[in-house]
This record gives C-alpha cells, sequence and structure tokens, in this order.
C-alpha cells in the first residue's frame, strides 16, 4: 500500500513538473515570438523611417530650388527696373527737351523749357532686391537601422540637480527668516520667505514686505550660515540687533518664532526668551526648554526633508558605485609597500598606499565640518552616491536628506570594527535589487516638512490653507470575485481615499454597497483613532461611496470614464481589480506630486505575475523616477481636472494607452515612480506586457514587489 501511495506522488510530482515544464516551455515560445515580431515591426519601422527621410530630402532639394528661381527673378526684375530708369533719365534731361521745344510752333515756350527743374526719381538700389544665392545641394538621406530596443525614456533631469522655483504651499504667508542655507531651502516652499536683510536694513525689510511671522533659526558659524552671517553677533547675544527686532515685529503684531534646530539650550537661550514661541527639534529637549524660559509656549518642529529638493529624481549619469561617508569612519590601514635597498645600501622610505576598500572609492559626503561646498552641488552628491556609510552619531538631517533623495545608507553600531565596516558595505553593494529595495524603505521613512508646519501656525493664531490632496478612487469591476479582489486592496491602504467610486457591471447595486460599506466602517474607525500614525493631519478619511450599475455592457474604458465623472477628490487614482496593490501604493505615489512638476503619476517599470506558469516578470526596468511616453493604466494617479479634461476612450483594454497619446499630443507631462507596491496579474504574457519584460523567475512576486 505504501508503495502504490508513494508511486502515485512521484506520477504526481512528474506530472506537474511537466505541466510547469510546458507552460515554461509556451512562456518561452511567446517570448521568442515576441521578440520576432518585435524585430519585424523594428524592420518596418526603420524603412517607414528611410523613406520619410528621403520624402523630407526632396521637399527641401525643391524647396531651395523654388527659392533660387524667386531670387533669380528679383534679379531680373532689378535690371529691368534700372533700364527703366535710365530711358526715363535720358528722356527727363534738358538737351533733350531743348530738341523738343525748338521743333515746337511756339518759340516761347524755349526758355522756359529750358528753365524747368529737371525731376529725376533716384536710381534703384541692388539692395532693394534679393542677391542670388549659390545652390547648395542636400547630403542625400541617411537609411535608418532597425531599432528593437524598448521605447526610450526621458533622461534624468540636468547635470547635477537643478533647484525647482516652486510652487509654494502658503503663497499668501510671508516669513522674514533668520535661518542658515540648509533651512532656507527646506522652508523656501512652504510660504514666501525673506532673507535679505540684516541688523542694518531690517525696518526696510519690515516695511517693505510687511511680513506675517519672524522665523529664527539656532544659526551656528560655519560656511551655511544664512543671511550673510550677518546676524551671528546678534544671536550670540553680542548685540541688540535681534532685540529690537522682535519689539519691532510685537509693535506690529508680527508672531515670532525661535526654532532650535541643534545646539545647546544654553546658548540658544538668550536669544529665544525674547520671542513669542519658541520649538525645538527634539522632543525629549521640551522641558528643558519650558525650565529654562519659565513659560509653556514651546513646541516641537522636528527635522524634517523638503521634497522639493530631497527626492529621488536623478541627475545625468547616474548613481556611482563609490562610498561616501557621514562623520569619522575608521577603515581598514592601507597596505604598506617597503621597497629593497638601492646600491648604497640605503632603504627608500616607506610609502602607504591609498585605501581602497574593497576597490572602492571611498570618500567624506560634501558639506560636512568646515567644507565650503555650495548646498546645491551637496543636493547633487546625495544622487551621486552608490553608498552612504554613517557612524553611530552622525547628524541626523543629513541622514535623512541622503535617504530621501533614494541613497542607501548604512548606519554603524557604536564601536565596529573597519574591517566589518567594509565588508557590510561590500554585501550590500554587491546585492543590486537588495540595495534599490534598501534606498526605496530609507526614502518612504522620511517625512516631509510641508504638514509638520501645521500646528505651528494654529499655535501663533496664522491662517494656515493649503491643499490637503484628498484621493478618489475609481474602478470598473465586472463579477463578484473582481469585485472583492478590489475591496480587499482598497482595504489594506495606508493613505485611505476620501472617495471611492465603483462602476459595476452585471452586480446589484445594493449588493456592491453592502460589501463595500464593509470596508467603510473599519476605515474611518481606524483613521480616527490614530489619525497621527497613518494619516498626515488634514488628509480626509473614505467617507464617501459611489456606486453604479450599467444598463448594458460597457467598455472598461467607458465605465472608468463614467467614474471619472462622479469623482470629487484632488486627485484621481485608477484601480485595476485585477492586480495587487500593496499596503503603501497609494502613500508612495502621492508623494510624488510634492516632488515633481507633473499632471500624472504611475508606473512604467513594475512587476507581473503570471498565475498558470507561476512566472515573475519585471516590465521596462530602469525607467523609474524620470518623465515617460506612458505608463500603466492600473497605476495611474493624476489630478482630477487633468484627466476630466482628457477622458477615458472608449475601450476595453488599450484605453490607457489611448489616454498617454492624448497626453504626449497635449503636451502634458507623465512621471514614472518606483517600481514597488504594485503587481499586474494576468493569465498570460500578451501585448504590451511582454514588451521590455524581464524573467525574473518561478517563484512567488509579493517578497519583490510589496516591501
Amino acid at each position: 500500500m505504501s508503495e502504490t501511495s508513494d508511486l502515485e506522488s512521484v506520477k504526481r510530482a512528474l506530472a506537474q513538473a511537466v505541466e510547469e515544464a510546458a507552460g515554461a516551455a509556451e512562456l518561452s515560445r511567446l517570448l521568442t515570438e515576441y521578440e520576432r515580431r518585435l524585430d519585424e515591426v523594428a524592420r518596418s519601422e526603420a524603412e517607414a523611417l528611410t523613406r520619410m527621410r528621403e520624402a523630407e530630402v526632396r521637399a527641401r532639394r525643391a524647396e531651395r530650388q523654388n527659392t533660387q528661381l524667386a531670387k533669380q527673378l528679383a534679379e531680373q526684375c532689378y535690371q529691368t527696373e534700372v533700364a527703366t530708369w535710365k530711358l526715363a533719365s535720358v528722356q527727363d534731361s534738358r538737351w533733350l527737351k531743348l530738341g523738343d521745344a525748338l521743333h515746337t510752333k511756339n518759340p516761347g515756350t524755349v526758355a522756359r523749357t529750358l528753365k524747368e527743374p529737371v525731376k529725376k526719381r533716384p536710381a534703384p538700389r541692388r539692395s532693394e532686391f534679393k542677391p542670388e544665392l549659390p545652390d547648395v545641394g542636400e547630403p542625400p538621406a541617411t537609411p535608418a537601422a532597425p531599432d528593437p530596443r524598448a521605447p526610450q525614456v526621458s533622461a534624468p533631469m540636468v547635470d547635477g540637480f537643478e533647484v525647482p522655483k516652486g510652487p509654494l504651499a502658503r503663497p499668501y504667508l510671508t516669513v522674514a527668516s533668520i535661518v542658515d542655507r540648509q533651512t532656507e531651502a527646506l522652508l523656501r516652499y512652504e510660504w514666501r520667505q525673506v532673507t535679505n536683510f540684516g541688523p542694518e536694513n531690517w525696518a526696510a525689510m519690515l516695511d517693505q514686505h510687511q511680513p506675517h511671522l519672524l522665523f529664527v533659526e539656532s544659526v551656528q558659524p560655519g560656511p551655511r550660515q544664512g543671511n550673510g552671517g550677518r546676524w551671528l553677533e546678534a544671536l550670540a547675544g553680542e548685540s541688540r540687533a535681534l532685540r529690537d527686532l522682535v519689539e519691532a515685529c510685537r509693535k506690529r503684531g508680527v508672531k515670532t518664532v525661535f526654532w532650535h534646530s541643534g545646539g545647546a539650550v544654553s546658548r540658544a537661550v538668550p536669544a529665544a526668551e525674547h520671542f513669542e514661541y519658541v520649538l525645538t527639534a527634539n522632543e525629549a529637549r521640551v522641558r528643558e526648554w519650558k525650565a529654562a524660559l519659565r513659560h509653556d509656549r514651546v513646541g516641537v518642529l522636528p527635522l524634517a526633508v523638503q521634497p522639493r529638493i530631497h527626492n529621488p529624481i536623478p541627475a545625468i549619469g547616474g548613481r556611482t558605485s563609490d562610498v561616501f561617508t557621514l562623520g569619522p569612519v575608521a577603515l581598514p590601514a592601507p597596505p604598506v609597500e617597503v621597497s629593497e635597498p638601492d646600491q648604497a645600501g640605503v632603504a627608500p622610505r616607506a610609502e602607504a598606499a591609498e585605501p581602497a576598500p574593497g576597490g572602492r572609492a571611498w570618500q567624506p559626503l560634501p558639506g560636512q565640518d568646515d567644507d565650503k561646498t555650495s548646498y546645491d552641488d551637496v543636493l547633487t552628491a546625495y544622487r551621486r552616491a552608490g553608498l552612504v556609510v554613517a557612524v553611530a552619531d552622525a547628524d541626523a538631517r543629513v541622514v535623512a536628506e541622503v535617504a530621501a533623495c533614494a541613497t542607501p545608507v548604512l548606519r554603524l553600531a557604536a564601536g565596529v570594527k573597519p574591517e566589518v565596516t567594509v565588508a557590510q558595505a561590500e554585501a550590500l553593494l554587491a546585492d543590486a535589487a537588495g540595495l534599490e529595495r534598501e534606498a526605496h524603505l530609507g526614502w518612504r521613512r522620511t517625512v516631509p516638512i510641508t504638514p509638520l508646519l501645521d500646528p505651528m501656525f494654529d499655535v501663533v493664531g496664522l491662517p494656515n490653507v493649503r491643499n490637503t490632496g484628498t484621493v478618489s478612487v475609481i474602478a470598473a469591476v465586472q463579477g463578484a470575485a473582481e469585485l472583492e479582489h478590489l475591496l480587499d486592496q482598497i482595504a489594506r491602504q495606508a493613505h485611505v481615499p476620501g472617495q471611492l467610486v465603483i462602476v459595476a457591471e452585471g452586480l446589484d447595486a445594493g449588493l456592491v454597497e453592502k460589501s463595500a460599506r464593509q470596508i467603510l466602517t473599519p476605515l474611518q474607525t481606524s483613521a480616527e483613532a490614530a489619525p497621527g500614525l497613518s494619516l498626515p493631519q488634514g488628509v480626509a478619511v473614505l467617507q464617501d461611496l459611489v456606486v453604479r450599475v450599467p444598463d448594458a455592457p460597457m467598455t472598461r474604458g467607458a465605465a472608468l470614464d463614467r467614474a471619472l465623472r462622479m469623482a470629487e477628490g484632488d486627485y484621481v487614482a485608477v484601480f485595476d481589480p485585477r492586480d495587487v496593490y500593496g499596503q503603501h501604493y497609494l502613500s508612495d505615489l502621492i508623494r510624488y506630486f510634492g516632488s515633481t512638476e507633473t499632471e500624472i503619476v504611475g508606473k512604467a517599470s513594475f512587476y507581473a505575475h503570471l498565475p498558470e506558469v507561476g512566472a515573475t516578470l519585471l516590465r521596462q526596468p530602469g525607467a523609474e523616477h524620470r518623465f515617460l511616453p506612458e505608463i500603466g493604466g492600473g497605476t495611474l494617479l493624476g489630478r482630477r481636472q487633468a484627466l476630466a479634461e482628457l477622458g477615458f476612450a472608449d475601450v476595453s483594454d488599450d484605453w490607457d494607452e489611448t489616454l498617454m497619446r492624448q497626453c504626449r499630443a497635449d503636451g502634458i507631462r507623465v512621471y514614472s515612480a518606483d517600481r514597488y507596491s504594485y503587481v499586474c496579474v494576468r493569465e498570460s504574457a500578451v501585448g504590451r506586457l511582454l514588451g521590455s519584460a524581464q524573467l525574473q523567475g518561478y517563484f512567488p512576486v509579493e517578497p519583490l514587489a510589496l516591501i
């Protein structure tokens, strides 16, 4: 009996292996067929491009010939005009008139005719006619070569990093700031910031700009000191300029806030005690500040990042494999080369080789200590590093900024050995996929400054009006299975959408609404119970549910267009009920609107899974963090006004491709974000899914995508 069961198990295992092999063979055949078709399309495209170039050459040649004929005609017109002028000049001459007068029957007119002035028109000038240009032949058209590669993506921003100009989160608010260069970059997009004033002209600044708030930081001397270093003496208590400025602001009704971003509390107290409100970057120091100031007007403004400048947008050339160090990182001693004695018996001095742990370049991160590198160049260095190794007590503010640029950071424990440091760094750099996942997780852990400023305005009593970015999720559902799967994906989102619009085909509207209500109440309860954990302050929770059941069958594009017309959020997210969305899908995607000038955000590079054969694909690897011609429709998140103007085409599967063509035609920028927190699930790799896809293996996709 046991042998029979073992035999059956072996048969089942063999049958399963044969089935998997057949599936793998089918997938390989499909990939080969797709590559063959891609080559044919590339050749056809090359032939069409060659014909187009030949037509352009013929058109340019005909245009130049027409231009040359026109210039020759202009020259003939000029010569004709000269001959006409000469004839008129001869006819108007006095000698010709004398002959006419002698033959007249009235001799008395002779004297009068000769005395009359001769009026000749000026001679024509050649400059009035375009000169003839030589005929310059056009080179023949260059034949186009077939290019079966994937569609080309746009290049990164610029060589280096281009600091954007705006927009502002609170454009109605004017703030006079005494801050360092780092904080100036952090806050320049939060309000209208005024920094070009000092102890000698602050009164003129108050009259000219009439600020609503005076924001002063505990600026330290160094290469990044703000306002040209003009306020360092006043901040150190060596002059009355800061005290006089605060008193003038109090008389004008201007609120005053002092922010202790670092350094000793005792050193900052003499300057901070004149301000109405004091903020500290460390919550643990609130009690110390209250004791020093003897009042309770003390709050917390943590260190944060500015998405407009601290973001994963790359610079040209991408990242290098170099390792940058943050703080004094101990490295292994370099080998010492000892040379043999020379003929005189004197041994040359031993010289140490340059340290190159693991064969890579290790260098300090620019901008540390007394390094006078500009902050713009520091932002570029953040994007160049392959890895940043930070000591245990490294500046937490710099670590956060580096992580916000999607640069992986290795935090060292206290007392770690140099050999262990190099081994850890080399292990991280050897796993490219793991390094990218860690970089994305580090970016996700950073906190933008914009929502952290809201409590400050509530305390000081200034208006705080900004767009909080509510999201409407729209979906077209066909069948109960898709509905159930869709609701599960929405229920897991950390960023709760404010509205859910479902167009369900073939289902009862009451059943759809009842099923959706089951996730509506838990989402409201969890968001209200812990608003500071899962949602930024001011973000709305799911509070609106719209369900529509069409009377007749509709294409997926038509159903989405109908749902779009009923959406009311600032942003609209399209969820495909067949795909998988991670917990941080919406919360990650919505953040990219704070760092890019775009109307639509999505993913051109993403993971796909084929359940029938168990294969996991990565579509268009490398197409992340840049503007692209197109993205996947199931990953689309756009501004509602822009999407409403575009609309969705009345087609089943290619509505997103049609939308992307419209965006290209209308000049609407589309930004491709990261490849995580989303999985495209299809029964087979057909159509565009095979385009530029790389087979990752036959294993579950969740460990790769849902991080």
